[in-house]
């Protein structure tokens, strides 16, 4: 059986501005995603693969910045880097005012691409026979604007295509959305459903669009194009914010084929050097914010947090009232890449089952009486809340003689 491999890499957003990123924290991020693509091209060449695809997504939007398409023509032009496929996504479309495909624009920038990478350019299927392995191709279709719900595998779609002859590979190359998976934070395009994927006539497909890793998977004995790893998401190189944990990398496609049929495989490259950790930390019992510190870090080893990671912590238990504290100190900061602090989990300590029983002589007594009943009455997550946060500010102003805004977090 010949043998084809590929490595997969999409959705790498170069040029993305990471504002919730510290001012000092967002060029380092940047290098981070430009060190993902040098190493997946360095992957490439050393794992003796006979394309890179890229299903979408390269840059992070149009107009595309201009040091973002210097590097990715320079990465693409190492010696040795094998036949490069790209089909651009929602966010970097074959338009024709984008730079990084519009040759004329291109060469006003003083950026061109090396001539072994191929961009298609058009929203209908077009092939490239692959340069380096005989009977292979593989076929792209574009964005050309920055929204679209054509189905990319619908039969009409597919129309253009020509089949397969025995003996030989198609492999598609595509920015859509998976039916049915698509994440909260992203918007469907180009939608298509596992049972266009089945009934495809292409042995594989490299799609772009989803930041996590994800595939669809054939089994033998269907009447299909391949069984295996029928498609695959390679998710985002590097993590782009905090929605999107786990590992991240590429995808090492390989595909055997012959006469007979055609047995996909891929595999998982990580490239991000930082890991997106979630780190839970209970301060019920801290007499100090010193105290609450040293319990967050306690929380920060126990979890192998180090220098390098992007740290979710996410604060829980009741914080002594009187122990005023907003925000961890420097000492926390300094141990992660970044930390994000969650508070919505975090309530002072007072006693609200006693205030319920209470009689009500005082007037503090009434007044939580009368926010606890409305809270309670309340159906709507978001108001409920705004009441629970006026309560405990009302209770700081009794008790400790002051209120500074350490519960603006508190969710339902």
């Amino acid at each position: 059986m010949a043998l084809a491999r590929f490595l997969q890499i999409s959705d790498l957003h170069l040029g993305r501005p990471f504002t919730w990123l510290p001012a000092e924290r967002r060029e380092l991020r940047r290098r981070d995603q430009q060190a993902a693509l040098e190493q997946a091209v360095r992957l490439a060449i050393e794992r003796g693969a006979h394309g890179i695809l890229v299903p979408g997504d390269l840059f992070d939007g149009v107009p595309v910045d201009t040091g973002a398409l210097a590097f990715a023509t320079r990465a693409f032009s190492v010696a040795g880097c094998p036949p490069v496929f790209v089909a651009p996504g929602n966010h970097d479309p074959a338009s024709s005012d984008n730079a990084a495909w519009n040759a004329k624009l291109q060469q006003a920038r003083g950026a061109v691409w090396p001539s072994h990478v191929h961009v298609f350019d058009s929203p209908k299927w077009t092939h490239v026979a692959l340069s380096t392995l005989p009977g292979v191709r593989v076929w792209g279709r574009a964005f050309v604007s920055s929204s679209g719900l054509d189905r990319p595998l619908a039969r009409a779609a597919l129309e253009g295509v020509t089949p397969a002859e025995p003996g030989t590979l198609d492999v598609a190359v595509f920015h859509g959305s998976r039916e049915g998976r698509c994440p909260p934070h992203q918007k469907i395009t180009a939608p298509f459903s596992d049972a266009e994927v089945a009934a495809s006539p292409f042995a594989y497909h490299a799609v772009g669009h989803y930041h996590a890793r994800s595939e669809i998977e054939q089994g033998p004995g269907e009447d299909t194009s391949s069984i295996g790893v029928r498609l695959a998401y390679a998710g985002s190189p590097v993590a782009l914010d905090y929605s999107e944990p786990g590992e991240h990398g590429a995808l090492e496609v390989s595909v055997r084929f012959d006469h007979e049929r055609r047995v996909v495989g891929a595999d998982a490259a990580r490239l991000d050097r930082r890991r997106m950790l979630t780190v839970q930390a209970d301060v019920t019992g801290c007499g100090s914010a010193e105290q609450i510190d040293r319990r967050i870090l306690h929380a920060f080893a126990t979890a192998g947090v180090n220098e390098k990671d992007f740290v979710r912590l996410e604060l829980g238990g009741r914080l002594t009232h009187g122990v005023r504290w907003t925000s961890p100190g420097v000492d926390v900061f300094a141990r992660a890449f970044d930390v994000k602090c969650e508070k919505g989990d975090l309530r002072p300590d007072y006693d609200l089952d006693a205030l319920r029983a209470g009689d009500a002589r005082t007037t503090e007594q009434r007044f939580a009486r009368e926010l606890l009943a409305k809270i309670d009455a309340e159906t709507d997550a978001a108001q409920r809340a705004a009441l629970e946060r006026a309560l405990y500010y009302g209770l700081d102003a009794f008790r400790v003689r002051e209120v500074i805004p350490q519960w603006e977090e508190v969710a339902e």
